[in-house]
């Protein structure tokens, strides 16, 4: 159940229990402690594609085989952990959070390692990122929760999936054109394949789609978007609240450009773009299940 109180922006630090504290700290805490091993045993923790293990698919994502990597992923987790969490506390629901974060943290490492699987290829698979993008996933749920408690515009499933989609929009169109402008190529039994006019025809229809459904959604639930503006025109005066919803916002639209730059080569290696999106997919995917089952129990 969540919490029944909502405590203001001001009040947050004062109600933060040493629970809370210790969990978001736990990540980087075990990040860093990882990244101190000596460089050989990392290098036997990464997840091969070409010999997966369970071991390494839960152990890889924790694991960074140079600085430039693991500052980039914990200042991801430094941006995004922190305003899911003040999100969901000041919107009540601080319990829903807890659970969240710690589905995410024990169960995505593996399942993301393994479905990196999906696409045949060569390689290894280290790093925080993928992790990092459910929290993403689950920051427009956690954004909707805060519109209807603190503004009170629509109901969380109906606004939650409205940003989902708009953020796979962005997210689409920012992949159709690292695609467009790089060379992809995948290694098959020793023969390169390249695939890029197949990727480039496959992100055209999906953001077909995606616009219709973005439309179409838009066109459904209109007397809430209307209300949600109207709501956001005369409420900028609500000190704290109108200010992290500002922010988390401003978060939402930029991590993409970010997270899917239009060239993904970075340091010799390549962005793992797909691990990106499924932790944004499985993110948002999950905490709206969540919420799903918490207004069947409350039923």
């Amino acid at each position: 159940m969540d919490d029944d109180t909502t405590p203001t922006v001001s009040e947050l630090l004062d109600s933060a229990t040493a629970v809370d504290v210790v969990l978001l700290l736990t990540v980087p805490a075990l990040l860093i402690a990882v990244a101190s091993l000596p460089a050989s045993v990392r290098r036997s923790l990464v997840f091969e594609y070409a010999a997966p293990s369970f071991g390494t698919a839960v152990a890889a994502p924790f694991v960074h085989l140079n600085e430039t990597h693991l500052h980039r992923n914990l200042l991801a987790y430094a941006v995004l952990a922190p305003t899911v969490y003040l999100l969901s506390v000041v919107s009540g629901h601080r319990q829903r959070f807890r659970v969240v974060f710690v589905s995410f943290v024990l169960v995505c490492p593996p399942l993301l390692s393994y479905l990196n699987l999906a696409i045949v290829r060569e390689g290894i698979s280290v790093g925080f990122s993928g992790v990092a993008m459910t929290l993403y996933g689950y920051l427009p749920l956690a954004i909707a929760a805060h519109l209807e408690r603190r503004f009170d515009v629509a109901p969380t499933e109906t606004t939650a999936p409205l940003l989902f989609f708009s953020g796979l929009q962005l997210i689409t169109a920012l992949t159709l054109g690292a695609v467009a402008t790089t060379r992809v190529s995948v290694p098959v039994r020793g023969v390169t394949v390249p695939v890029t006019s197949v990727l480039v025809a496959s992100l055209i229809g999906l953001v077909a789609a995606l616009t219709l459904v973005l439309t179409l959604y838009t066109l459904a639930v209109r007397d809430h978007v209307t209300a949600l503006m109207a709501t956001l025109r005369t409420t900028t005066t609500r000190s704290g609240h109108f200010e992290l919803l500002v922010l988390a916002t401003g978060l939402f639209l930029t991590v993409p450009f970010v997270t899917f730059p239009i060239d993904p080569v970075l340091g010799g290696g390549v962005l793992n773009l797909y691990v990106h999106l499924v932790g944004y997919a499985l993110g948002f995917i999950g905490s709206f299940t969540l919420v799903a089952i918490e207004e069947r129990l409350a039923i």
